[in-house]
């Protein structure tokens, strides 16, 4: 009988159209057992489990397929400012080929555009590939598993394993695929991967008869990826790969297409505006100098060379483009995201780097991220006093210390094993230098009673220096119903109702700061069928909390200054989740309320956005509770990340703006739909990534800022000159020139300056939409218009110089044309570099914005001012190619044209101190 027909035994359990996957366990051991044709005591042959291996497929989550390297590099031309300049140069080369006249220029004028389009897709290329490289590195640790074939337990690959396996996990292990749980010895899972919820589920191996449960209330299955915390099982697969519940999950999530991010939307948007004015410019210069060619110099009248005139126009055209800002771009993502992986912040798309600057709300989980995850004595409460552990005296508390120690089976070595209460709670008694192993050795355990979760009590009995000690633990509400004396300063008196009244309003004040709090009580017995539970001495209580990191509150007030929101979104308890907001600043007069899965359920979407409006914290709740959340925020503009471990967070990381997963912890799932990863599972990372981003976006703002204004002043300087003068002050190679070393030389080490220390104090945008423009229009104003004047200048300095003589004013003119827009972008870039902010920004962060040398600026700007100088050397072909002379070029005007271009620094600065005083 094969398992197809085995399943038709399932007929008489399925009801209510619920799918076979969801029914496994209403079955009893020995049915499943016989569906799957395997023996518990053999496990399946070593053949049969292969050829079930080839039928099943291997046990392995599906992945997105990763992109071949040479696709991305043909990508890379689709992008809009690759476009344009392609299609510049087919424009160009097409001219020269109708004109039946290809010269040098001509050439040289392609290659500068091929050498500019190539660069800009190998940088995006090498940047992408090198980024999927450091995410798969993540995932090339292997796991195993013990499984039972042919009567022996082996060690193999979890991707082996097929349905009808029997496998064997213990303490510490994760649960390698779906199993039917067939026996189990104290056995817990932490669900939170799948579920969201922290605390770990007791499981059991019987049947259960109960329609249509969720999957936290499927207590005789393990799940795939989850993680057995106490006990161990052996059970029998029956979902492998993605007929697991998380590959279900896996599945849907795994292929889906990132939308674009707010920056690439951005560059789009400004780029399509460029380029629609560029084309409209280029068109106007064609036109008004083909009109007047019968006027300008040079030209023979009703002889217009329109091959010329129609390539200047065209270069022109390119020249307002800010072709390497593609370059600039790839390069800060790639320095940022080299230098965030330092940081624990692994970026699997570079370019979420800028929207994770730009986010204006966190939402993050509380466990591990916000908390240490790790359970920790917090408070104390003996003599009926809270007090603070650091002033525990031990020698005072013996009986404390007995209690502690011997009614536990935590070990706490190099490997803790136990639940997170006893282990929190041996490692308190281990901060006082105190060996519990030796008080355990010494104290012969005679007998115990395990906790049961009705009792909410774990008894033992132990021989203390020849007594029998009974020692309980346990919830303080059922210990004090059992106990009827106290202990204090070593003398026995009862407990009285007025004393026991204290107790419970000190475990209210506890249970309010989110606490957990945990009684210990003993007694001597001496008759041996006395009863261990009754008439106990009450010792005292101590209160365990998962303590929020010490350096994340730092971390959240450097976020709310920066403008930035903090949401905690998690499935603990709401007092807990209140208590840990407080103590981070998270809750303060604006935002101090608490919503629960339960209240969302009874709020409509536009109750639910009005109540988002006062809330920061979230408790008890549900996966799409978190990704409705998203939602909302989304739909005000605000730009949000998302931070979770578990496949159940996946949905809400895909939705966010940016999905941060954790490194540590995180599932394969949550790793693979993510954007960033924290290598560290810290949220003061997340804070440092975003210092990265913000500083990213300023850089690209400031390279934009200088781009643009280099480039509007010269398509404007030419404009001005035709109107004034009818002549045409620049040429292609002077155009395409100027893109080379102004674009790429220049352009290119403003975005390499240092990271500037005050960038969070700056706001983050008010929505998504928000113009790269935003903030530096003053500056492309300012700078344009100095280097269009001072070039205009030399210009009409040059006609007034040879007033008699417009032939050699035109010569020499178009020389200081040339040196001005050369040379005065090389010397206004420098305060590009951290100075030249937005004024608002350096108004509020005098302290923070100190220029900070940029040594690449420095470098580059000698570069480009040795190729600049060169071209101007009094040799005639070079001259000639150029279409300007120094030769025979007076030493004081060319000196005055110097000067002239190095004006526009000295007014761009004065006017940027001016403005500081009056706005």
């Amino acid at each position: 009988m094969n398992i197809n027909e085995n399943k038709n035994e399932l007929s008489d359990v399925k009801t209510d159209n619920v799918s076979l996957n969801q029914e496994w366990y209403k079955l009893s051991n020995k049915k499943i057992c016989n569906i799957f044709e395997v023996n518990p005591e053999t496990g399946l042959s070593n053949k049969e489990a292969k050829n079930r291996l080839e039928k099943y497929g291997r046990n392995i989550l599906p992945k997105s397929k990763k992109t071949n390297w040479f696709k991305i590099f043909l990508l890379s031309f689709l992008d809009p400012l690759s476009l344009i300049m392609i299609l510049s140069g087919l424009v160009s080369g097409l001219v020269s080929i109708i004109s039946q006249k290809i010269e040098v220029v001509d050439i040289t004028g392609l290659v500068i555009i091929l050498v500019i389009v190539l660069t800009n897709s190998i940088i995006a290329t090498i940047q992408e590939v090198k980024s999927l490289n450091q995410v798969a590195h993540l995932n090339e640790n292997k796991q195993t598993a013990i499984v039972l074939r042919s009567s022996k337990k082996t060690e193999i690959d979890i991707e082996e394993l097929v349905p009808g396996d029997i496998i064997f996990v213990n303490s510490g292990g994760f649960v390698p695929a779906d199993t039917r749980i067939l026996d189990n010895q104290l056995l817990k899972i932490d669900e939170s991967a799948l579920t969201g919820e922290n605390e770990p589920v007791k499981k059991i191996s019987d049947s259960i008869k109960e329609k249509n449960l969720m999957l936290g209330d499927q207590k005789n299955i393990a799940f795939m990826s989850t993680l057995v915390i106490e006990g161990k099982m052996m059970g029998v697969i029956f979902g492998t790969g993605q007929e697991s519940e998380i590959g279900k999950i896996a599945t849907k999530i795994t292929g889906h297409k990132p939308e674009k991010t707010p920056l690439e939307r951005k560059v789009t948007r400004l780029t399509t505006i460029i380029g629609l004015t560029s084309i409209v410019l280029g068109l106007i210069l064609f036109l008004i100098s083909y009109f007047l060619s019968d006027r300008i110099h040079d030209v023979q009248p009703g002889k217009a060379d329109i091959k010329n005139l129609l390539l200047i126009a065209v270069s022109s055209a390119i020249s307002l483009i800010p072709e390497s800002l593609t370059i600039i771009v790839k390069i800060c993502l790639m320095v940022a995201t080299k230098k965030m992986a330092r940081k624990n912040v692994i970026i699997k798309n570079p370019k979420s780097i800028e929207t994770l600057g730009n986010v204006n709300v966190i939402c993050s989980d509380k466990t591990g991220t916000l908390t240490q995850n790790k359970m920790t004595v917090d408070k104390i409460f003996l003599d009926f006093k809270e007090d603070d552990y650091n002033n525990f005296d031990k020698t005072k508390y013996n009986d404390l210390i007995n209690c502690i120690t011997l009614c536990s089976d935590a070990i706490v070595e190099k490997e803790k094993i136990g639940s997170a209460t006893e282990i929190a709670t041996i490692e308190f008694v281990k901060k006082f230098n105190i060996n519990y192993k030796s008080i355990r050795k010494n104290n012969e355990r005679l007998d115990e009673i395990p906790f049961d979760s009705k009792r909410k009590l774990m008894t033992t009995v132990n021989n203390v220096d020849g007594r029998k000690m009974v020692y309980v633990k346990g919830a303080v509400d059922y210990l004090l119903d059992i106990c009827t004396n106290k202990l204090i300063d070593g003398k026995v008196t009862p407990l009285t109702q007025e004393e026991k009244t204290k107790i419970n309003e000190q475990l209210y004040s506890f249970a309010k700061r989110g606490l957990r709090v945990l009684g210990f009580s003993q007694k001597d017995i001496t008759e041996e069928k006395q009863r261990y539970e009754n008439n106990l001495t009450f010792l005292g209580c101590v209160a365990i909390i998962d303590p929020p990191r010490e350096e994340v509150k730092a971390s959240i007030e450097e976020a709310k200054s920066g403008g930035i929101r903090v949401i905690m979104i998690t499935g603990d308890h709401k007092i807990t989740a209140f208590e840990i907001a407080t103590r981070l600043g998270i809750t303060d007069e604006n935002f101090d309320g608490v919503l629960t899965g339960q209240d969302i359920n009874e709020l409509s979407n536009e109750q639910l956005k009005e109540r988002l409006q006062r809330t920061n914290v979230f408790a008890r709740v549900n996966p799409e509770h978190k990704a409705l959340i998203v939602d909302l925020l989304q739909e005000d503009n605000n730009i949000v990340a998302m931070t979770g471990d578990g496949v159940n967070d996946s949905p809400s990381l895909v939705k966010a703006d940016v999905g941060i997963s954790m490194g540590i912890t995180g599932t394969e799932v949550a790793k693979g739909v993510s954007d960033v990863i924290l290598a560290d599972d810290n949220f003061k990372s997340i804070i440092s990534g975003v210092n990265s981003g913000r500083n990213v976006y300023e850089k690209i703002k400031y390279s934009i800022s200088f781009l643009i204004a280099a480039n509007i002043s010269q398509i404007l300087t030419l404009l001005l000159i035709l109107a004034i003068n009818q002549d045409i002050a620049l040429n292609s190679v002077n155009i395409l020139f100027h893109i080379f070393i102004i674009e790429t030389i220049v352009a290119v080490p403003i975005g390499m300056q240092k990271e500037r220390r005050g960038v969070m104090k700056n706001p983050p945008p008010t929505h998504k939409k928000e113009s790269l423009l935003k903030g530096i229009r003053s500056q492309i104003i300012i700078t344009t218009l100095f280097n269009t004047l001072f070039a205009v200048l030399n210009y009409e300095i040059a006609v007034w110089w040879f007033n008699d003589d417009f032939q050699t004013a035109a010569k020499f003119g178009k020389t200081g044309v040339y040196i001005a827009i050369m040379f005065s972008p090389i010397f206004y870039s420098i305060l590009y570099n951290n100075f030249f902010l937005p004024i608002k920004s350096t108004r509020q962060n005098k302290d923070v914005d100190k220029y900070r040398p940029n040594k690449w600026l420095l470098i580059l700007m000698l570069v480009a001012f040795v190729f600049t100088t060169l071209t101007l050397i009094p040799i005639e072909k070079v001259n000639t190619f150029f279409d300007f002379t120094t030769v025979g070029l007076n030493p004081w005007l060319a000196l005055i044209f110097f000067i002239n271009s190095l004006l526009p620094t000295v007014c761009i600065y004065g006017t940027y101190k001016l403005l500081l005083k009056l706005i």
